[in-house]
């Protein structure tokens, strides 16, 4: 495989891909003004760009009221937005028991993962590994462990996470952790194609990226014959990311189509009760303190927060150093920020303006 992919937005080095077919006719909502100050929406902008930002979109209120890119970018270019598409795994998991292929979160992952079935790791609740309290052994990149390294690099990746041991029983502490993603997402992946639905990329295709309207995207695999990353990988537009979270917002509803179960964004988004600022495989509104929120107690690595988010009901997808999309519910509010990475980016800044601007 290769492995010199550049980032956010130069993708080219990223292989193998699988594609991920879109609708016939992607969402293409027009830019409407009103509904946010003018100078709400200059300041956002302002601060994603002084932070290497390539794509800041904001909907609210019905209608898109801002869309931008960086010089070199276009509304049709496929970004790489990391940790993202955890949070899309998370909403697929809806259609998966929605269309029977998943019993329930609260099921044995060991129903789904033959290798598990009689090793005590299966009997993980999938509720634990979407909620990142599987309680398997961190192994950390930056600490160079080469089974780290295996597992962000290799061609190996599921089998590699699959051979990762248990530390400790799951449910027990909060532990931001990429295997626990993609043994959840494996799980998934077989459990829909055991029902005949299809490959995960087909799949992800059918039941969630081409109902929400959007464009043909792709996912970084493992290699030609493997699995996708399913903590990292899924190269989407700006666009897309926006109909995810409009999906969030809307209650699993998008222009009067409920293309998700209206209970199982409520489950997604509820509180994690291991960790406030939690969910599934999606983060939320929570006090955080020192200016900083945690990953977890294996993760050195916290991320800027300067003050708490105005709107409290937020749900946000988090991608390594500042890809972000936010969902204030309440307010049919959805931002979708883009850029290269930054480990000084400030969570609340970017929707605490928005929100203001609303206001």
């Amino acid at each position: 495989m290769t492995t010199n992919g550049r980032g956010v937005d130069e993708i080219h080095g990223y292989a193998p891909l699988r594609p991920v077919a879109g609708a016939a006719t992607p969402d293409a909502s027009p830019v409407v003004s009103g509904d946010i100050s003018q100078a709400a929406l200059d300041a956002a902008q302002a601060f994603s760009d002084s932070y290497d930002g390539l794509a800041l979109l904001v909907w609210s209120g019905g209608a898109l009221r801002h869309e931008a890119y960086a010089p070199h970018v276009t509304a049709d270019s496929l970004f790489e937005t990391f940790s993202m598409h955890k949070s899309a795994l998370a909403l697929l998991y809806g259609a998966a028991i929605r269309d029977g292929a998943i019993g329930s979160i609260d099921d044995p992952v060991g129903l789904y993962i033959a290798e598990w079935r009689d090793d005590p790791r299966g009997q993980i609740p999938l509720r634990h590994l979407l909620g990142m309290s599987s309680g398997l052994k961190v192994h950390s990149l930056d600490k160079g462990d080469p089974v780290a390294l295996a597992l962000m690099l290799g061609d190996k990746i599921s089998e590699t996470a699959l051979s990762v041991q248990a530390e400790r029983p799951s449910g027990e502490i909060f532990d931001y952790y990429n295997v626990a993603a993609q043994v959840a997402g494996v799980a998934l992946s077989r459990a829909v194609a055991a029902k005949g639905l299809g490959d995960a990329a087909t799949y992800l295709s059918k039941a969630l990226w081409g109902p929400m309207g959007g464009a043909d995207a792709r996912l970084w695999v493992e290699r030609e014959d493997g699995e996708p990353r399913f903590f990292a990988g899924l190269q989407a537009r700006a666009r897309d990311w926006l109909q995810l979270g409009r999906l969030v917002a809307g209650g699993g509803a998008l222009d009067g189509r409920q293309v998700l179960p209206a209970d199982w964004i409520a489950t997604v988004t509820a509180e994690n009760p291991l960790n406030p600022a939690y969910g599934l495989l999606v983060w939320r509104a929570a006090p955080v303190t020192g200016g900083k929120r945690l990953y977890g107690p294996s993760t050195a690595y916290a991320a800027p927060h300067s003050a708490p988010f105005i709107a409290d009901d937020l749900i946000y997808f988090d991608g390594f150093g500042g890809q972000r999309v936010y969902v204030s519910p309440s307010r049919d509010l959805v931002i979708v920020r883009i850029g290269r990475p930054r480990l000084d980016f400030d969570d609340a800044a970017l929707p605490n303006l928005i929100v203001e601007g609303l206001e």
